[in-house]
């Protein structure tokens, strides 16, 4: 096979066969673009479910693994496992702290910003909902601070007409943890604890363990910070290991089984996800006979689809007024969800990405003094 920046470094492993190790990150190369985008349609279809007919009844996952998951929550655990790998190689990139961290910023809030602005000055009025407050000072401090922290701002009455009322953007809340996940990383960083392969490999079990606890005891107290570190972290272990992990068919067709199982059993996913979940989606992201790789040479589509899906659908039901098919609802809020996320990635995200990769002045170098790449990473 032919070796390149642009492809995985591959050797014959005897009898024919042939071993490839997960080693590139060339954005040319790999399928994360086609992944992530394909994930954020996934989610568009599993909140379609719920949106379009007020229950989880009819979404295939949910009644395949009795109540235990859908392919929305698969989705979104599989955003966090790509991003503990991308993320930890934008770490490993950046030459100072200060340009990891503005590099975050740059890709996380501008778009955030500008979809809770559309929310709160178009969606909450064609909703029928308000502020929760009615001063209007109140209402922009409320909006300033839950925008600062990632979070959607309050509100009341929205959608009370739909099927399923109450939520304007019930996507964003998962930004917060994505985020959090960030500073975390910068923390092992700097502690020198992301060279030190064997302790991560150490706390990447720990999270593990702690996730299963959290399942099983039904704690909700930070339930959500238990669900995504282990996810996170496995991201990170699988970067730190990528020279060293095989990728082979018959591995890929093992975790594909194992997460079938995992997924019929109690418990199952917490443990399987973070293992078998993560070496299917690089075995994806990196085999050399799957090429999706030129769907992202237009630009990344991904983060805007996952931000501006939800408010969309709800309006399509809001204006439709009755339950419909969620595969028509699927059908239109994915359309017009992905002309909307061109005008993102066109007008707000690819802008300040670009300037993200400015200089800075050093500022606590970080572990290797590499030029920063472009990138596109969806949270």
């Amino acid at each position: 096979m032919r070796r390149n920046r642009a492809a995985l470094s591959s050797a014959p492993t005897g009898a024919g066969t042939r071993e490839s190790e997960i080693s590139t990150l060339d954005q040319q190369g790999n399928n994360f673009d086609f992944l992530r985008l394909f994930l954020a349609f996934l989610v568009i279809y599993s909140h379609g479910c719920v949106l379009a007919t007020g229950s989880y009844s009819r979404e295939p996952l949910f009644w395949l693994t009795h109540g235990q998951v859908t392919c929305g929550d698969i989705a979104v655990d599989a955003f966090f496992i790509i991003s503990g790998f991308l993320i930890t190689a934008s770490f490993e990139r950046s030459r100072t702290l200060l340009s990891y961290f503005k590099k975050r910023v740059f890709r996380i809030y501008p778009a955030f910003i500008v979809v809770n602005l559309l929310c709160a000055l178009c969606v909450l009025p064609l909703s029928g909902g308000s502020f929760l407050e009615r001063s209007a000072g109140v209402n922009l401090l409320d909006f300033i601070l839950q925008t600062a922290r990632l979070r959607e701002f309050h509100y009341v009455h929205a959608f009370a007409g739909n099927v399923y009322p109450g939520g304007i953007n019930g996507s964003v809340w998962t930004i917060f943890y994505e985020f959090f996940c960030y500073i975390a990383l910068a923390l092992l960083g700097l502690s020198g604890i992301l060279r030190a392969n064997r302790v991560l490999l150490g706390i990447l079990a720990a999270t593990i363990v702690v996730s299963l606890l959290f399942a099983y005891n039904h704690w909700t107290l930070a339930k959500h910070f238990a669900r995504f570190l282990p996810l996170f972290m496995a991201g990170v272990v699988f970067y730190r290991f990528r020279q060293r992990i095989p990728l082979r068919t018959s591995w890929m067709i093992c975790a594909l089984l194992l997460l079938a199982l995992a997924a019929r059993l109690p418990y199952g996913l917490p443990l399987a996800l973070p293992l078998a979940g993560a070496y299917l989606i690089f075995a994806v992201a990196f085999h050399p006979h799957i090429r999706l790789h030129r769907i992202g040479r237009f630009g990344d589509f991904s983060y805007g689809t996952y931000l501006y899906a939800y408010p969309i659908q709800q309006l399509i039901m809001h204006w439709i007024g009755r339950p419909i098919s969620p595969l028509l609802l699927f059908a239109l809020a994915a359309s017009s969800t992905l002309c909307i996320a061109v005008c993102s990635w066109y007008g707000v995200e690819r802008w300040f990405l670009h300037r993200s990769h400015g200089s800075s002045k050093a500022v606590l170098p970080l572990l290797c003094t590499e030029a920063p790449e472009p990138e596109r990473i969806l949270p």
